[in-house]
């Protein structure tokens, strides 16, 4: 008898130590931070970016594969809304993001040319499958959803205007073409180029034109040529023979004209051609100075100017077309180098107030349900214009999901929860902080 109660007490023993296991060790604690992967796709043109984010899905009745799906699913909405934040202002992606969320994930492939899945593992336990993926967003077809879809974008945000000018007045019969040669084959350069990069290219044609088709601005200045214009982008005062007989002595013809043009245009590219040297039988030379502006703000002005001397040489069969686009060819060839550079990086730069909300998971490990409560309070308490709670989630057994939006770096956001938890008394690591993960994850130090 004595042997079948120690037989008895040893199966509830190993019973009740199965019931309750031992809790996993720390690292097999895995967080997004250990996913990692190198992607292969490539920004192979300039209306493509390619964007690397980390997501992670709850694995139901250990169906991986569904679990991956959904994974991949919220990592293309994370890509496409990070293109978005680059197009926007952050003022207007803040108040609009909810719009913008609904809108875009409604038909959220299209804005997506490729995608791979270059890192994935299981993590929190093993309850959730995390990945690292590669998207190559289509620029463009972002920026129409915005513009056209949404109307959230100022389409002159997207804009410039190109200007040719030759205030010397230079005689280019020698050479064997006109000024307007030279002017036509520099416009198309530069519009052919800023087009191709997803920009909103006008020359002054175009600006004219969508002057005199906007009822506002036909009032504010009636009609404008080009001698006008380059005048109003001159700072030429309103004496002298560029300006037409209604507008003399008018000092707002300036002010409503440059207003306008705000409208169409946030930067103006000024070609001066300074000297053409030669002929097209011999050698050919052109000299210039090209300058961009910022009108869009009065702290605007000149933000990039480069001046470029090239030269080519022909013989007695060259033809008169090609000597001029091979000219102008090497000529746009140096302004790549570093002009074009700063008119792209000035025309993503757009000064706001403040960051943008961008969406970020906290997760809380080894605190229990009770613990729940305190913890959404907790961040509901300190909700400002730069943090927003968003909802809740305890369904995971020792996990406890809090989503905000935050506008800031990631370390600050860690800073900004480590004090509220120093406050609440709870005691956590630090957090696990890399780059592409929208999670912290707070282990409860229960030492």
């Amino acid at each position: 008898m004595k042997h079948i109660a120690l037989l008895l007490l040893t199966v509830a023993l190993v019973a009740c130590s199965k019931s309750k296991p031992e809790p996993p060790p720390p690292e097999e604690f895995l967080t997004l931070a250990d996913v990692s992967g190198r992607p292969t796709l490539v920004e192979d043109s300039p209306d493509v970016r390619v964007i690397q984010v980390k997501t992670k899905s709850f694995i139901k009745q250990n169906d991986l594969r569904a679990a991956k799906t959904k994974a991949v699913e919220l990592a293309t909405v994370v890509a496409v809304d990070e293109m978005v934040r680059e197009l926007l202002p952050s003022s207007t992606y803040n108040e609009n993001y909810e719009k913008i969320e609904d809108y875009l994930s409604r038909n959220i492939n299209n804005y997506v040319d490729d995608q791979e899945v270059v890192g994935e593992r299981r993590i929190f336990m093993g309850q959730y499958y995390g990945i690292s993926a590669a998207f190559k967003v289509n620029r463009q077809k972002v920026l129409v959803a915005l513009q056209k879809d949404l109307k959230l974008i100022n389409t002159s945000q997207n804009a410039l205007v190109a200007i040719i000018t030759n205030r010397k007045n230079i005689d280019l019969s020698s050479a064997g073409f006109t000024f307007t040669d030279l002017e036509e084959a520099f416009l198309n350069q530069i519009q052919t180029d800023m087009n191709q990069r997803g920009l909103q290219m006008m020359d002054y044609r175009n600006a004219i034109t969508s002057m005199q088709n906007n009822e506002d601005a036909v009032r504010e200045i009636a009609t404008i040529s080009k001698d006008q214009f380059m005048a109003l982008l001159s700072d030429s005062n309103s004496d002298g023979n560029l300006l037409a007989e209604q507008i003399q002595l008018s000092d707002e013809f300036y002010e409503s004209g440059i207003n306008v043009l705000r409208q169409l245009a946030k930067v103006v590219i000024e070609v001066n051609i300074f000297a053409v040297s030669g002929n097209v039988q011999g050698d050919l030379a052109l000299s210039l100075n090209v300058t961009a502006k910022n009108i869009a703000s009065d702290r605007g002005g000149a933000f990039a100017n480069t001046v470029i001397n090239v030269s080519r040489r022909a013989g007695p069969n060259s033809v008169q077309s090609a000597m001029i686009a091979g000219l102008v060819q090497d000529a746009y060839q140096e302004m790549q180098q570093e002009f074009v550079p700063q008119v792209l990086k000035e025309m993503s730069t757009i000064s706001i107030d403040r960051d943008a909300l961008v969406a970020y998971d906290l997760v809380f490990r080894g605190f229990d349900k009770n613990d729940g409560g305190r913890l959404r309070r907790m961040i509901q308490d300190k909700e400002d214009k730069s943090f927003r709670y968003l909802s809740f989630d305890n369904s995971v057994p020792s996990i406890i999901s809090i989503r905000v939006r935050h506008a800031g770096r990631l370390e600050d956001l860690a800073d900004r929860v480590m004090r509220m938890m120093d406050t609440n008394s709870f005691k956590v690591e630090e957090p696990i902080i890399a780059p592409d993960i929208r999670d912290l994850v707070f282990l409860r130090n229960n030492d």
